[in-house]
């Protein structure tokens, strides 16, 4: 009894464990609302127009993540080290840049998606949808916001609130969405995903103000330091747009090769993939912060790395066997359209387990600076996954089985790579002391 209580002490007074405990919570209502909302909404849509509100969806996520030029994770890190020092006037400096950043460079996409509309809608063989992509082109600039907010609440530590503002952003999500595609279908859908990322963004800048507003007034933008942080973002931004850019293509492919009812099969599969990265997704943040605020000390930022690695195998392994034995019952939710969906699912939720332990390396490598480490790794995985899906449907048919099997493929040569490079580096390190 007394070794439990003294490790509940422990656990207390850990901030590792309570930082972590904020961002599980956080993460498993936030995204766990959003989850069942996409399982609502491919019910009442089918899988035909799930597969072109997966489309949508994809693609904008996806150019907003690179439109934010990783500063999600930059802003971490240099907000996480001023942490160390309490210097609030650099952490004002850092979210000023970054936010700055943001705006202008989604900003800019997004022009270019309103521009460009008829032009995209006619290259995924959805020429109707030309005044959706115009109108979702919202959607680029808040979720940029949203990426970059999620990063300096990281940074400042402030996990209970994030936590806060996760419930309800998926509150607002679920109940958004639900009501949009009952009661308008598609279009109704895809307002709700523009409104909940606003909703989303102000409660997140009323909290980041909040702890700013110590940080004294307002100065002008430190242009020095900006290059730095923009030095520090390219090769994450670089990163993140091939993975956007890849995925993209793998979703053309799908289209052109197999049809929107393979893409609808293969969206509710990575549905399940992301569901069962929502406990390494919370901590990916919680473990940039700790490892940037270590990477002077090898032998407490291993200890860091271990547990994290510990924590994401279990963490996702666990739920992974649920769904591998569940996986017939799974996919009977979504309908009679969603034939083989099973077995897509089965290979997703074990590509799961790798992509878990191989984001803890990739926190480690951007914490230490490492980040050309970082995209030379996601160009081998994600341009290799696009090649193998492309000749697998070609040679094979089955277009979401193919691409199931191709991510899990890759994602292997990712996490051996990462780890490979990792020991490289942990020996020279202690090589030198």
């Amino acid at each position: 009894m007394s070794t439990i209580a003294n490790i509940a002490t422990r656990l207390r007074n850990s901030r590792l464990a309570n930082d972590s405990f904020w961002a599980l919570v956080g993460s498993a209502l936030g995204k766990g609302l959003s989850f069942l909302a996409g399982v609502a909404i491919a019910r009442l849509l089918g899988s035909e127009l799930y597969g072109e509100y997966g489309t949508i969806k994809n693609t904008l996520m996806m150019i907003a993540i690179f439109s934010s030029l990783g500063l999600g994770y930059s802003a971490t890190k240099f907000i996480a080290e001023s942490m160390r020092t309490n210097d609030m006037q650099r952490i004002a400096d850092t979210h000023r840049i970054a936010m700055l950043l943001t705006f202008a460079m989604s900003g800019v996409i997004a022009l270019l998606l309103l521009i460009f509309a008829p032009h995209v809608a006619l290259w995924i063989d959805a020429p109707h949808l030309d005044n959706t992509l115009r109108l979702s082109a919202i959607a680029i600039v808040f979720n940029a916001i949203n990426t970059t907010q999620t990063g300096e609440m990281a940074g400042l530590g402030i996990y209970r609130r994030l936590a806060l503002n996760s419930a309800w952003a998926g509150i607002f999500t679920f109940a958004s969405s639900v009501i949009g595609a009952l009661y308008y279908g598609f279009d109704g859908a895809i307002v709700a995903l523009i409104v909940s990322l606003i909703f989303n963004a102000i409660i997140n800048h009323i909290s980041i103000r909040r702890v700013l507003k110590t940080s004294g007034p307002s100065r002008g933008i430190d242009r020095a330091y900006m290059r730095s942080i923009v030095r520090f973002s390219i090769p994450i931004a670089l990163q993140e747009s091939l993975y956007a850019i890849t995925h993209w293509i793998s979703i053309f492919i799908l289209i052109k090769l197999a049809g929107y009812a393979e893409l609808g099969i293969s969206q509710a599969a990575v549905q399940w993939y992301a569901v069962l990265l929502f406990i390494p997704g919370a901590l990916r943040n919680v473990a940039l912060s700790h490892l940037a605020a270590t990477n002077n000390d090898h032998e407490s930022n291993n200890r860091i790395l271990r547990r994290l690695m510990l924590i994401n195998f279990v963490s996702t392994a666990t739920p992974a066997i649920v769904v591998l034995l569940l996986a017939g019952y799974i996919a009977s939710w979504y309908g009679a359209t969603f034939d083989g969906l099973s077995t897509v699912l089965c290979i997703s939720v074990v590509t799961a387990i790798v992509s878990s332990m191989a984001n803890v390396l990739t926190q480690m490598f951007i914490a230490h600076g490492r980040n050309w480490t970082i995209f030379t790794a996601s160009l081998l995985r994600d341009g290799g996954a696009v090649i193998a899906t492309y000749f697998a449907i070609l040679n094979f048919g089955h277009g979401a089985l193919c691409a199931a099997c191709s991510m899990f493929a890759f994602h292997i040569v990712y996490f051996i790579t990462m780890f490979v490079a990792y020991r490289k580096i942990n020996i020279s390190k202690q090589k030198h002391g």
